[in-house]
């Protein structure tokens, strides 16, 4: 077993792999009162198009979650939750663009949890009633989820910034995908993505790391684990223009909302990798839009804004600068944050001040199992690696190295999206 310290935290991440080639990421904490696991799959909403050897597969949109759903039944009569209720444990599970999780909160009987867990997720059981079943759940799901309007507002901005790219899609999919999912294509993806080799367990909280190593293994070791069939996910090419300039939504809303969409070719930034990059943009948003902002706190004060927030994405060939809004003046406050977008600045005291900040919330996050999983989990799924000098890269980030990133960004490829009330 590995030990990954990390450095200037005063934490460290146990590693090791399974018999079966499971990665198992553990943080140990003697004070914490409840543990926290995560198994995670490596196969998100984006992945439908992939290929084994020499056979090319197209899956319909929404499987992934579809997945996460079907996976909770046991057997024709029982759940993952008859497992876990009588430990008192909390399950859940979520699908993102690009990865599924499967989580455990507990306060006592790690061995039953962790050997509970293994043994749902690990346990084929699909039919053709259980899928029928289902359909009706998440269609449902769907239409709630429409219903949203912040939900509305995210889905139509994406299909206004993708061409091919799958984040255009619903990560439930839609309810006419949801209809052509059949037995073949859940065992089809069963087996060849839920794989150990396909998979990371992360577990913390106050354990033993040997004795976590120890159940997995026991526990895999009694299943009949498939050779790994190594799918590979087939890329599609994203043009670097937006889809459409701008969008309007009429919807049932009493507040006007918008966001304001900006698509930058990564190869710009060639020069930053992605951890540091990811941190120079939170930065240079949160001092442009944030909370503690001049433009933030003036169109607070004008009354033309109730909210606004700015986030980033930083993807394999674009980065998507995301600005939500809400504010019964939307031309207004979008002309503003436009300039704004156009004229975006950072002082060295600023600078310093949102590092430092940053570190102590770091340091502050290792206090909870669940955010240390949260963590590890984002970690290996964005990076591919645990991140062991995160607070070294806050430290070297330099004024030059925020305005280098400041001069890349631009307004030429900008969506717009306005969701205003029904007249």
């Amino acid at each position: 077993m590995e030990t990954i310290k990390l450095k200037g935290l005063d934490e460290e991440i146990y590693y090791t792999l399974s018999k079966d080639n499971l990665p198992i990421y553990i943080w140990k904490n003697e004070y914490a009162k409840s543990f926290y696991l995560s198994l995670n799959v490596k196969y998100g909403s984006i992945d439908t198009e992939f290929q084994i050897k020499n056979k090319k597969y197209k899956v319909p949109n929404g499987i992934a979650h579809f997945m996460e759903h079907i996976k909770f039944n046991i057997d024709k009569d029982s759940t993952a939750s008859d497992l876990f209720d009588p430990l008192g444990s909390d399950i859940n599970a979520f699908t993102t663009y690009r990865f599924t999780s499967y989580l455990v909160y507990g306060t006592s009987k790690i061995e039953s949890n962790l050997n509970n867990l293994l043994d749902y997720v690990y346990n084929p059981y699909f039919t053709k009633e259980t899928i029928k079943k289902e359909k009706g759940i998440i269609t449902s799901e769907i239409n709630m989820g429409k219903d949203q309007p912040f939900n509305r507002l995210y889905n139509e901005f994406n299909k206004c910034i993708y061409h091919k790219e799958k984040f255009k899609n619903l990560i439930t999919g839609e309810v006419d995908d949801i209809k052509d999912i059949d037995l073949k294509d859940i065992e089809l993806i069963y087996k060849a993505f839920y794989h150990p080799e396909n998979m990371f367990l992360i577990v913390t909280g106050n354990v033993n790391p040997y004795e976590i190593e120890k159940i997995v293994n026991e526990n895999l070791a009694k299943k009949n684990i498939d050779v790994y069939l190594k799918p590979t996910i087939i890329k599609t090419k994203e043009p670097n223009h937006v889809v459409k300039k701008e969008q309007i939504i009429n919807a049932c809303v009493e507040v006007p909302k918008a966001k304001i969409g900006l698509k930058l070719d990564k190869k710009n930034f060639k020069d930053i990798d992605d951890v540091k990059l990811n941190i120079i943009l939170s930065i240079i948003l949160a001092s442009n839009f944030g909370d503690t902002s001049d433009l933030k706190e003036e169109l607070l004060q004008e009354g033309l804004i109730t909210y606004l927030n700015a986030n980033r994405i930083v993807q394999d060939n674009h980065i998507i600068i995301d600005i939500t809004l809400e504010s019964k003046y939307l031309d207004e406050s979008i002309k503003r944050i436009i300039k704004k977008l156009n004229n975006l600045e950072i002082d060295e005291e600023d600078l310093k001040r949102k590092i430092n900040s940053s570190i102590a919330n770091l340091v502050t996050s290792y206090e909870s199992t669940e955010n240390v999983n949260n963590i590890l989990q984002n970690y290996l799924i964005y990076y591919g690696y645990i991140l062991d000098n995160l607070k070294e890269v806050y430290e070297n980030i330099t004024i030059d190295d925020i305005n280098y990133v400041i001069d890349k960004i631009n307004t030429k490829e900008m969506t717009i999206v306005k969701m205003i009330k029904e007249s």
